[in-house]
């Protein structure tokens, strides 16, 4: 009798295949074929797992791994909520250790949301996932006097428009990175001024690293 294949081993066959194809090919040139014709498997399994390559994409920025790290983080007792946030919101999403898988990723990503269709479902999956946990958060942080009293719902949404959407060069265009990092000294000081203190320092230093990644890629298209 065959083995029965394993799920969540299959799952993690299709991203590797894909990010590898991704870094090969390009995400573009890369279709459903490409993925199951190297793996050896019928699109009826990829498709049982996966309805699109985009989905694809947003697998690869949501593992499990990720998921595990970002719920230590929340369960963290040696933490305040408005450290939680920080390490969840912007750390959680790029690891230094995989600094050109990250790249790469964030640059299909950032390519993407050009595309109204992929917008919308940004903000829609935005809202969706984030929401509900990032109001914890910021209950937790008000509570535990790392941010100032105010209502966490209004305060979450802001901070979800500011960091998932206005600071995306796609959505709001950057000439180079002077323009990008003046635009997120703004949303630090529009945080600070709430008593949100979320873009300290090191944080600036993340951003900056993105808007190079930015700049460079769309340079050399």
């Amino acid at each position: 009798m065959a083995r029965k294949k394993n799920p969540e081993e299959t799952v993690k066959n299709i991203l590797s295949t894909a990010l590898k194809l991704f870094k090969e090919k390009g995400y573009e040139q890369t279709n459903i074929l490409d993925i199951v014709n190297t793996m050896g498997v019928s699109r009826g399994a990829f498709y049982h797992h996966f309805k699109s390559k985009e989905e694809v994409l947003f697998a690869l920025f949501e593992t499990k791994e990720n998921k595990a790290k970002q719920l230590e983080i929340y369960n963290n007792p040696d933490l305040t909520g408005l450290e939680k946030m920080q390490k969840i919101v912007f750390f959680e999403h790029w690891d230094q250790k995989n600094i050109e898988e990250d790249t790469l990723l964030l640059n299909i990503w950032i390519d993407l949301l050009s595309d109204p269709r992929m917008l919308h479902e940004h903000i829609k999956d935005s809202h969706a996932t984030n929401t509900c946990w990032l109001t914890t958060l910021v209950e937790e942080a008000i509570n535990d006097g790392s941010i100032k009293k105010q209502d966490s719902k209004t305060l979450t949404e802001l901070i979800l428009l500011l960091v998932n959407i206005w600071s995306i060069p796609t959505i709001y265009p950057s000439l180079n990175l002077e323009e990008y990092h003046k635009k997120i000294l703004m949303i630090k000081d529009i945080l600070d001024g709430l008593g949100c203190p979320l873009i300290d320092d090191e944080i600036i230093q993340l951003f900056d690293q993105l808007g190079k990644v930015y700049v460079e890629h769309h340079s050399e298209i």
